[in-house]
């Protein structure tokens, strides 16, 4: 791919990444969900209603603090993993120094209960351009009513990737964390240096294929 025409649509300022119209979807249908509750049911979400969303979309379940696996992945998941990402941890989406921050990002997201989003950069190199995106975590609850679930998704720049890529936290810009209340949550910001990035690529066309473990 030349790299002139990556796609990038959106603004770049600290907000790019984070504001992807596929995490903003998301997480409106996930409020419509909430009604009077802090977290919405897992057996609530029809993917139907996600449509635009689905293939960067995935729902993971606690299985340990700071500890969640992929239950259901859409097909851009599997993608960038280059494997079936079901069964496998959501740090192995992380290089191996993100990942502590990362665990304590996921159990804040369990715990608070709170919505979690994450600039992310995965670093290039001679034959292997800089990519950047951005994950959404939003909890939810499984059938016995325990926050063990995190609906999200996660959108990337397109850019050619023969290889499995892994994310840092872009330590530019801000982490978002929310904790939610009865009905609405709360905003705060870690904020961060400012680092220009180019925004996360929105597809024309994505598939609409999601890999399902009835999770």
């Amino acid at each position: 791919m030349d790299m002139n025409d990556q796609k990038t649509p959106y603004a770049t300022d600290q907000t790019t990444h984070l504001s992807h119209p596929h995490l903003v979807s998301l997480e409106a249908y996930w409020k419509t969900l909430r009604h009077a509750r802090r977290v919405p049911a897992r057996s609530d979400l029809n993917p139907a209603l996600i449509d635009q969303a689905l293939p960067y979309s995935f729902i993971l379940q606690r299985v340990a603090p700071g500890v969640a696996r992929f239950r259901v992945a859409g097909q851009e998941i599997h993608s960038l993993m280059k494997m079936d990402a079901r069964g496998m941890p959501l740090t192995s989406l992380f290089q191996t120094e993100a990942r502590d921050p990362v665990k304590d990002l996921i159990e804040k997201a369990f715990q608070g209960p709170a919505i979690v989003g994450l600039p992310l950069v995965s670093q290039g190199g001679l034959l292997r351009p800089t990519m950047t995106g951005a994950m959404l975590l939003l909890p939810m609850q499984d059938a016995q009513g325990d926050t063990s679930r995190l609906l999200g998704a996660l959108v990337f720049d397109d850019v050619s990737m023969p290889r499995p890529r892994r994310f840092a936290i872009d330590a530019g810009q801000p982490i978002r964390t929310e904790t939610l209340g009865p009905t609405l949550a709360t905003s705060q910001l870690m904020p961060k240096d400012p680092v220009m990035q180019k925004g996360p690529h929105v597809s024309p066309h994505p598939a609409l294929r999601l890999v399902v473990n009835n999770g």
